[in-house]
């Protein structure tokens, strides 16, 4: 394929990425927004679970990151039989898998917001709030594994339309179920966790139904092809989507892990106003820089996994220059914004001088990194969508590892303050990148195989790429 159609396609599938990941950040706005009336220990609460989400989401992505790789091959590859038994075999090992989590979460969650640093009542609406979420994660879950499954498949519009669908109800159902309405009673914080639960399960249900009728993948109904398949190959597939999807599960603890060692080392003994600067400029800033250098990202994953399912790897390696070239641009205009309007930008949050002071020096360190950060998300997620997860994985928790001590040294050792904490995220962030750098100049997955001979009867991948090798399919047969 031609640069331009690769900027095209990429262009097309970026801009409803970007937004449907602005529209994730909506759920936690909305029930930021509607608790303020439940007062400082509400608020606080939903702090603190703000991280055990994150572990949420690190267990849920195990299936979404493996089941976009594998069905984005499958539709290259053209080979429809093997991805309808992908899709259906995932699905409710997904299921069961879900069902796993909220059983040791609903047990657990007494002691991980003791374990996070909460107390008396905010401890008690830490729980009350996440209670309600891990009954209902099974059904939430629903709706990261259809996205993985409609960007295999290169659809980044339904998942975009079906986020702004739940974030929308999740709007309207949060002051209703927290503070009562329409004959239901007041639930205080938990409404907050029953209002998401519904909204992002409906999603995740009507994905379900979409992806049935829109590309014929049944949860419950197999064509007889699907059917007569090895069930040895089946579980082959599935075990595929585990080894791409685990080093990403991986990846995003460690961001968890070390955040959390990051703001009890280095930040919370600085005080407040550093504190509230880090929050405003990395939660209401410098998340909506992350999404938009993640579209072209998402992109990038969907647009490697089926040209090389297409045996195009001159095609891949094009998609990937596309994409890091969209995600650099983008990261330059925010970059400008962080160096030449940092007072304005966190001024829209707060007015606190002290807070102002500290987020604006946060975004004019953050500013030196914007290009680091962008091409490192689009490397990995080219990598993670070619199926190459490990390596990438190790580069990227020990850039965040380093951190931690980086951290702690530069603001505390060498006495450079807050700014020190700043610099050390964005030293490990061009480290990060160096790495991925090395791994991606390694890896070469668009180095593939020549053509084996077109089959004689079918055409069927019978083993798909494995986790460590360049992914090869055999040729297409000539139609009549």
């Amino acid at each position: 394929m031609s640069r331009r159609s690769s900027w095209t396609e990429a262009l097309q599938l970026a801009w409803p990425a970007t937004l449907s990941l602005l529209l994730q950040a909506g759920y936690r706005v909305n029930d930021q927004y509607w608790i303020g009336d439940l007062g400082a220990d509400a608020q606080a609460a939903m702090g603190v679970t703000t991280f055990l989400l994150i572990f949420n989401f690190a267990l849920i992505v195990i299936f979404q990151s493996g089941t976009l790789a594998r069905v984005a091959f499958h539709t290259g590859a053209e080979t429809l039989t093997e991805r309808e038994a992908l899709y259906r075999s995932t699905l409710w090992r997904g299921l069961a898998w879900f069902a796993v989590i909220a059983g040791l979460g609903w047990t657990w969650s007494p002691l991980a917001t003791g374990m996070l640093g909460a107390q008396g009542a905010v401890a008690e609406l830490s729980v009350e709030y996440l209670r309600p979420l891990y009954l209902g994660l099974p059904l939430m879950a629903l709706k990261p594994f259809t996205d993985g499954v409609f960007l295999g498949l290169g659809n980044t519009l339904t998942p975009m339309r079906l986020a702004l669908l739940s974030v929308g109800l999740n709007f309207g159902l949060n002051s209703v179920m927290i503070y009562g309405g329409y004959g239901i009673p007041a639930m205080g914080i938990a409404g907050a966790a029953w209002a998401t639960v519904a909204s992002r399960g409906l999603a995740g249900v009507l994905g379900l139904i979409l992806i049935a009728r829109k590309h014929g993948l049944h949860p419950t109904r197999a064509s007889a092809a699907a059917q007569a398949l090895p069930a040895a190959q089946v579980r082959r597939d599935f075990w595929r989507v585990v080894r791409i999807g685990l080093p990403v599960c991986f990846t995003n603890m460690a961001y968890a892990l070390s955040f959390i060692a990051v703001l009890k080392t280095s930040v919370e003994p600085l005080g407040r106003d550093v504190q509230a600067g880090l929050g405003v400029a990395f939660n209401g800033i410098e998340a909506i820089s992350y999404c938009a250098l993640m579209g072209p990202a998402i992109a990038c994953s969907s647009l490697v996994g089926r040209r090389l399912g297409a045996r195009d790897g001159p095609g891949a390696r094009e998609a990937v220059r596309a994409c890091l070239s969209m995600s650099l641009l983008i990261s330059g205009a925010f970059s400008l914004a962080f160096w030449l309007l940092p007072d304005v930008l966190a001024s829209a949050y707060t007015d606190e001088i002290g807070v102002i002071r500290e987020a604006s020096l946060y975004l004019w360190v953050a500013a030196w990194s914007q290009t680091a950060t962008a091409a490192d998300c689009v490397l990995q997620q080219a990598l993670a969508g070619a199926g190459r997860t490990f390596g990438m994985s190790l580069t990227t928790i020990a850039g965040l590892a380093i951190r931690v001590p980086l951290a702690f040294a530069l603001a505390h050792s060498l006495d450079f303050g807050s700014e020190g904490i700043w610099w050390a995220f964005n030293l490990s962030n061009w480290i990060k990148l160096a790495a991925i750098i090395l791994v991606f100049r390694r890896t070469r997955f668009w180095d593939l195989d020549p053509p084996a001979p077109p089959p004689t009867q079918t055409k069927r991948d019978a083993s798909g790429p494995s986790s460590d090798r360049p992914p090869s399919v055999p040729a297409r047969p000539s139609r009549p």
